[in-house]
C-alpha cells in the first residue's frame, strides 16, 4: 500500500494509538531521556518500549499535572550507539508502581506533507543502498527515484505521483511499503541520469544489505561500492571481514554507517580484484600494503583517486579506501563556516607578501580543505607562483605545482620543500610539518620572502609555538616568521528542513562553562526525507585562531617554558574565541546540536 492512499473511512480513529502500542517492542535496557517541554523545567525519563511511530516512557514522577494529553514535547533518547531526538506529543499516561508510564506520539516536525509539498530533490542525500535496488532501466523510463528507507518504508521521488503502474513495479522490486513525493520532471530526470546513466557500471544493490553469492562477481561489487561511496559522498570505504559475513561500511560526515553485508565466501573474490587495481601483490596476504588507483565515475563524472591499505585480521585481510575529493569547486572561504572576525584574520594573512600560517588539529578535521580554500583565494586574486608538498594531493587545482612524498623515501617533505625553494615560488603549501628538518626549511622560507602555509598536528592554537620549539627552531625565528595560526575542528552540521528547538540545560551549560546560557534555545536533528534521516547535512569548521602581533611575537622570542599559557591568556584577555567559544556561537545560531560541541568541549 502506498503511504500517500487516503486512509479507510471505515476506520475508527481511535484505533490508531491502540496499533501503535501493539507495534512497539520493548528495549533489552530502557534508554536514558530526556523531555523537554515550553515553560516548563526538563524531565528525566526512562525509554521503555519504542516503534516506528511512538515511544512507551517511564516517568519517576507524575507529569500530568502540569503535561496533560495533547502537550507538544522534545524528546531526547540516549540509544547505546547514538542520541536520538523526536518532536512528540502526550497520548496517554497513568501511574505505576514505579512513576507514571506515558505514550508519546512522535510527530513530523517539518510538516511537509506528500499532498502538498514538492521535493527539491537537488536537496536531498540520496541513500544508494536504496536507490540502487531498483533497475535502472525502470528508474529512467518511468522516471521514479527512491532515495532513503525511514523506519521500514521506502521515500519515492517520481515526476508522476499518479503513475499507479510504475510505482506498483518499483513496490515489487522493494518488497517495502513506498510514500511518493512529487519532484518537478526537469529537476528529477538529471539526478536519475547521474544515478543510474551507467547500468554496466551500477548494478542491484545487495537486497536489505544480504548478497546473494551466485549473483555477485568481484567486478559487480566493486564497481557498486565505489560509485555507492560516490553517490553517499563518504570519505572512506570500510571492507571488515568477519566469520560469517564481509561488513562494508562508509564514512559520511565523520560518522561510520552500515552501507551492506556480503557472504564471506565471497570475502577473497573482492580483496584479490581491489589488490590488483591498487597495484599490490595478491599472494601477500600476511603483511599490510598499501596502495592506489584512479576510479572513473561512470557518466563521464570525472575521476576519484583511491588509496588502499590492507591489514592482515582473524578472519581475513581487511582493506580500508581512501576516497579523495574529485571536486575543488566547493572549497571556498565562503564554505568552511568562518565568522566575520576570523574570516578578517585569514585574509589579513593573505594580503601579506611573505611569513606563515600554520593550520592545527587532529586528522580529518579539515586542515587541508582549508588550506586549499586559501590556496584558491590567492590564485583567484594575485598572479602568484605556486607549489605545494601533500602525501597526498587530496585536491587538483589547475594552474598549481603540486608535489606527492614517495613512500619510499625518495621525496620526502624536507627534499622536496628544499628543491621548491631553487623554482622561484611566491607561495609554498607544506602538507605536514612533521619533524625538525621540515621545519627549519619552512621557516627559513618564510623568513627570505615567501609565504608558507602548512599544517601541524597540536590541540590547540598556543600550542603550535611550543610544539615549534620542541622540534628544534629557534624562539627568535618562529616570533620572526609565524604569523598566523589556526586550530580547527569539524562538527556536523544540522540539516535545515528537521532540526528542532528545545531549552538548553543548566547540567549542559555548566558542561559547556558557560551557566548563564542555561534556558537558552538550541536544536537538534531529528532527522527527515532530506538528510536521509541523520538529522544532519554536511558539516562545519570549529576554528580558534592566534594572531601573532608584535608584541605577542616578543613573547614567543624569549622562549619562556610558559610561553603557550601566556599566549592563551593574552587572547583571553584580547577577547578572541577559543574552539569551545565558536562552538557555543555555532549552537546558538543553529548550526549544530550539543552532542556535536560537547566533543569539542570534553576534547578542549
Amino acid at each position: 500500500m502506498f503511504l500517500t492512499d487516503k486512509p479507510d473511512p471505515n476506520e475508527r480513529s481511535g484505533d490508531a494509538p491502540e496499533r501503535r502500542l501493539a507495534e512497539r517492542e520493548c528495549l533489552p535496557r530502557p534508554w536514558p531521556g530526556l523531555l523537554f517541554v515550553s515553560g516548563v523545567p526538563e524531565r528525566d525519563c526512562l525509554v521503555e518500549q519504542m516503534s516506528a511511530a511512538g515511544a512507551q516512557v517511564l516517568f519517576p514522577e507524575d507529569p500530568g499535572a502540569t503535561l496533560p494529553d495533547g502537550t507538544a514535547a522534545v524528546l531526547t533518547m540516549q540509544a547505546p550507539w547514538r542520541s536520538i531526538t523526536r518532536a512528540v506529543r502526550f497520548v496517554w499516561h497513568t501511574p505505576c508502581d514505579q512513576g507514571t508510564r506515558a505514550g508519546l506520539e512522535f510527530v513530523e516536525q517539518t510538516g511537509y506533507d506528500p499532498a502538498t509539498h514538492r521535493l527539491a530533490i537537488g536537496q536531498v542525500r540520496v541513500d544508494p543502498s536504496c536507490a540502487l535496488k531498483i533497475p535502472a532501466n525502470i528508474a529512467l523510463r518511468r522516471a521514479i527515484l527512491p532515495f532513503v528507507e525511514l523506519d521500514g518504508v521506502v521515500q519515492v521521488a517520481a515526476a508522476d505521483p499518479d503513475n499507479v503502474d510504475a510505482l506498483r513495479v518499483a513496490e515489487r522490486l522493494l518488497k517495502k511499503p513506498l510514500k511518493v513525493w512529487e519532484a518537478d520532471k526537469d529537476q528529477l530526470a538529471p539526478v536519475i541520469q547521474t544515478i543510474y546513466g551507467q547500468q554496466a557500471a551500477v548494478v542491484a544493490s545487495p537486497q536489505a544489505g544480504k548478497a546473494s553469492e551466485d549473483a555477485l562477481t568481484a567486478s559487480v561489487m566493486t564497481e557498486e561500492l565505489l560509485y555507492a561511496a560516490y553517490l553517499r559522498q563518504a570519505s572512506d570505504i570500510h571492507i571488515d571481514p568477519h566469520q560469517a559475513e564481509t561488513r562494508i561500511r562508509f564514512r559520511v560526515d565523520g560518522k561510520l554507517e552500515v552501507y551492506a553485508s556480503y557472504p564471506a565466501a565471497t570475502h577473497l573474490e573482492l580483496l584479490t580484484r581491489l589488490k590488483v587495481m591498487s597495484g599490490l601483490d595478491i599472494a601477500e596476504k600476511r603483511a599490510p600494503q598499501d596502495g592506489r588507483f584512479t576510479y572513473r565515475i561512470p557518466g563521464g563524472l570525472g575521476n576519484i583517486d583511491v588509496r588502499a591499505a590492507t591489514l592482515p585480521t582473524k578472519y581475513g585481510e581487511r582493506m580500508t579506501l581512501r576516497l579523495l575529493a574529485a571536486q575543488t569547486e566547493a572549497l571556498t572561504m565562503e564554505r568552511l563556516g568562518l565568522s566575520k572576525d576570523h574570516q578578517a584574520m585569514v585574509d589579513a594573512f593573505l594580503h601579506r607578501n611573505q611569513g606563515m600560517m600554520i593550520l592545527t588539529g587532529p586528522t580529518g578535521s579539515g586542515k587541508t580543505t582549508t588550506l586549499y580554500g586559501a590556496i584558491r583565494v590567492l590564485k583567484e586574486e594575485r598572479s602568484v607562483n605556486i607549489m605545494t608538498v601533500e602525501d597526498p594531493i587530496e585536491y587538483e587545482i589547475d594552474g598549481i605545482a603540486q608535489t606527492e612524498v614517495d613512500t619510499a623515501e625518495k621525496v620526502t617533505f624536507a627534499k622536496a620543500l628544499r628543491s621548491m625553494l631553487r623554482h622561484d615560488p611566491d607561495v609554498v603549501m607544506v602538507g605536514e610539518i612533521r619533524d625538525g628538518e621540515t621545519a627549519d626549511i619552512a621557516i627559513k622560507a618564510a623568513l627570505t620572502g615567501h609565504m608558507v602555509l602548512g599544517t601541524l598536528h597540536t590541540n590547540s592554537a598556543a600550542a603550535t609555538v611550543t610544539r615549534l620549539l620542541d622540534m628544534g627552531v629557534a624562539p627568535y625565528l618562529v616570533a620572526a616568521t609565524l604569523r598566523l595560526i589556526v586550530a580547527q575542528r569539524l562538527v556536523r552540521r544540522l540539516c535545515k528542513h528537521c532540526r528542532i528547538p528545545r531549552a538548553l540545560t543548566e547540567r549542559e551549560a555548566e558542561l559547556l562553562t558557560r551557566p548563564d546560557l542555561a534556558g537558552t534555545t538550541v536544536y537538534e536533528g531529528q532527522g527527515c526525507i532530506y538528510c536521509a534521516g541523520k538529522g544532519y547535512a554536511g558539516r562545519i569548521g570549529l576554528y580558534e585562531m592566534l594572531p601573532l602581533r608584535s608584541e605577542w611575537s616578543r613573547i614567543v622570542a624569549q622562549g619562556h617554558s610558559d610561553c603557550e599559557s601566556e599566549l592563551q591568556a593574552l587572547m583571553r584577555k584580547d577577547g578572541l574565541q577559543f574552539l569551545l567559544d565558536d562552538g557555543i556561537a555555532k549552537l546558538l545560531a543553529g548550526q549544530t546540536s550539543m552532542s556535536e560541541v560537547m566533543e569539542i568541549a570534553l576534547s578542549w
